[in-house]
C-alpha cells in the first residue's frame, strides 16, 4: 500500500530516498484537507493566479484543468493542481457562500442552512425533491410570531402563473384557493382532481365578489338572447349573408356566417356573428373603460376569437365556463359591437354571456317573457292576421290601431304581406308605424261599399 485508505496520503517506502519529499507532500495534503476550506463550489474554471491556499469543489462543466473533475476537491500545491476524490462524510467550508457542505457520496450538499442562501432541499421526516424542496411529514406545522406579526407569503413570477394553497385527498386535488392563473382571488373545488369548479372569485381591481357556481348570484348578461332560444324570424340554421339577422339579436358579420343550434349548443362552422349592444339599455352612457368579461360554456373544436369594440382576444377551448376579459378603449363609445368567430375550423359552445367586471359568473337565464321583451325592443313579429273590414265611401280610408307590446328602440320599419283585398283603391293599403309604441293598419276604398284587406307576416324592425 502506497497511500492511506481515507485521505490518500502518500506513505514512506522502506529504504526510500528523499523521504522528506513524500513526507512533506502528505503534510501539505493534511494541511489542505483537515478543516477543509474551499474558495467556491461554483467556479467551472481554475483561477488565473492561484495561490498555495487556493482550493475548490469542482462543479459540473469544468474547463481547463477542472475538466472531467466534477465533484472532486481541487488543491493547488507545488505550482500545480491536485485532485482528490471525496469520500462520504468529507466536509468543507465554502467561503463565497459562507456555508458548511457535506459530501453524501453522490453530491455536495449544504450541511445546514446557516446563511441567507439556505438549503437547496430540506426534508422533515420526509424526502424533499427538486419540486417539493421543503417537505414535512407531521401531524401539524406551526409558524409562530417572533414578538409581533407573522405573515405567510406565497409569491409567483407573473400574472399567468399560480400562487395558491392546494388541498388533496390521497394525493388528488379537492380544493384550492389563491391566485390561480391570474391575479383575482379564487376558491375552487373538484370531485376528482381533474375537473375544477370556481366557487368564489374576487376581482382584484374592485373587490367585487362573484359566486360562479351559484346561479342565484350570477351577474347580469349584457347580451340579449345569449342562448339563442328566441327565434322570431324562424331561422333554421345554416348560412347567413353579411348583416342579416338569424336568431334574435344575432347577425352575420362582414363575410357572412354559418351557424346552427341544437338544444342549447351553438355551432359556428365559419364566418363571424355579432351583436350590437346599447349601453343605454343597461343605464350606461358608454362602455368605454369598463372591463367586460365574455364567457361561453363547454367550448370545443378550437379557440373562439372575440372582439369587443376595438379590443380583441381569444377564449381557449375547455369544459365548463370559459372566459375572456377585455376593456373597451376610450373611443369605444355608443353602440358596442360584440363579435365571435372560430380561430380555425368549426367551434361549438353554449350560453353566451357578457358582463361587467373581470369575473365570469354562471349562467342564469332571465324569465322568457323578459327576454322576449328585450328582443322585441329591436324586432317584433306580429302574431296572427290583422283584418281591416269596413263600409266606406269611395277614396275614403279606414284604420285599425295596433299597440306594440314593447316600446321599440326607435320608430321601426314595417314589412307585411297581403293575403286578401276587396274593393281596394290600387295598392292604397298597408301597415304604418307611427312611433316606437304605436302603428296602424289601413285600407282605402275604391268605390262606395265594403272594403277589406288582410295583412299577414307583419314585422316591425328597429335593429341596429
Amino acid at each position: 500500500m502506497t497511500d492511506t485508505p481515507r485521505l490518500s496520503l502518500p506513505l514512506l517506502a522502506a529504504g526510500q530516498a528523499q523521504k522528506h519529499v513524500t513526507h512533506n507532500d502528505a503534510l501539505i495534503r493534511l494541511d489542505g484537507l483537515i478543516h477543509l476550506t474551499v474558495d467556491s463550489r461554483t467556479e467551472t474554471a481554475p483561477p488565473a493566479s492561484p495561490t498555495e491556499l487556493s482550493a475548490y469543489l469542482v462543479p459540473a462543466g469544468g474547463t481547463g484543468a477542472f475538466a472531467g473533475r466534477t465533484d472532486q476537491v481541487a488543491l493547488f500545491e507545488d505550482g500545480g493542481w491536485t485532485f482528490l476524490v471525496p469520500r462520504a462524510g468529507w466536509q468543507a467550508w465554502v467561503i463565497d457562500e459562507a456555508e458548511h457542505n457535506l459530501w453524501t457520496g453522490t453530491e455536495w450538499r449544504r450541511d445546514s442552512p446557516l446563511s441567507s442562501l439556505g438549503a437547496e432541499r430540506w426534508g422533515v421526516n420526509a424526502t424533499a425533491d427538486t419540486t417539493n424542496r421543503l417537505a414535512v411529514s407531521s401531524e401539524a406545522s406551526l409558524f409562530n410570531h417572533a414578538g409581533g406579526d407573522h405573515r405567510l407569503k406565497i409569491n409567483k413570477n407573473a400574472s399567468g402563473n399560480t400562487a395558491s394553497l392546494l388541498f388533496q385527498s390521497d394525493w388528488s386535488g379537492r380544493a384550492e384557493f389563491g391566485l390561480a392563473g391570474d391575479d383575482d382571488f379564487r376558491v375552487k373545488v373538484s370531485a376528482d382532481g381533474a375537473v375544477w369548479h370556481d366557487a368564489l372569485a374576487i376581482d382584484r381591481a374592485s373587490g367585487s365578489v362573484a359566486l360562479p357556481g351559484s346561479p342565484w348570484v350570477a351577474g347580469a348578461n349584457l347580451l340579449v338572447n345569449g342562448d339563442m332560444a328566441i327565434n322570431q324570424r324562424g331561422f333554421a340554421g345554416g348560412a347567413l349573408t353579411a348583416g342579416v339577422y338569424g336568431f334574435d339579436r344575432w347577425k352575420a358579420a362582414t363575410g357572412g356566417a354559418n351557424l346552427s343550434l341544437s338544444s342549447f349548443t351553438i355551432t359556428l362552422a365559419s364566418g363571424a356573428i355579432l351583436q350590437p349592444v346599447e349601453p343605454v339599455l343597461w343605464g350606461l352612457a358608454s362602455f368605454a373603460g369598463l372591463p367586460l368579461t365574455l364567457s361561453v360554456e363547454d367550448l370545443s373544436g378550437g379557440s373562439l376569437a372575440v372582439t369587443i369594440g376595438s379590443q380583441s382576444g381569444t377564449i381557449t377551448a375547455g369544459a365548463g365556463r370559459c372566459s375572456l376579459t377585455l376593456t373597451p378603449a376610450v373611443g369605444d363609445t355608443g353602440v358596442l359591437q360584440v363579435r365571435l368567430s372560430p380561430s380555425a375550423g368549426a367551434v361549438s359552445f353554449a350560453r353566451i354571456k357578457l358582463e361587467r367586471g373581470r369575473l365570469a359568473t354562471g349562467w342564469a337565464a332571465r324569465p322568457l317573457s323578459v327576454e322576449q321583451m328585450l328582443c322585441q325592443r329591436y324586432y317584433l313579429k306580429q302574431d296572427g292576421q290583422v283584418l281591416v273590414d269596413a263600409y266606406q265611401a269611395a277614396a275614403a280610408a279606414s284604420r285599425q290601431s295596433l299597440g306594440l307590446p314593447v316600446p321599440m328602440r326607435t320608430t321601426p320599419s314595417v314589412s307585411f304581406s297581403v293575403s286578401l283585398e276587396i274593393n281596394v283603391q290600387g295598392t292604397d293599403r298597408g301597415v304604418v308605424a307611427q312611433s316606437p309604441e304605436r302603428a296602424y293598419a289601413y285600407v282605402t276604398a275604391l268605390a262606395l261599399g265594403r272594403v277589406r284587406a288582410a295583412f299577414d307576416a307583419i314585422a316591425f324592425d328597429a335593429e341596429l
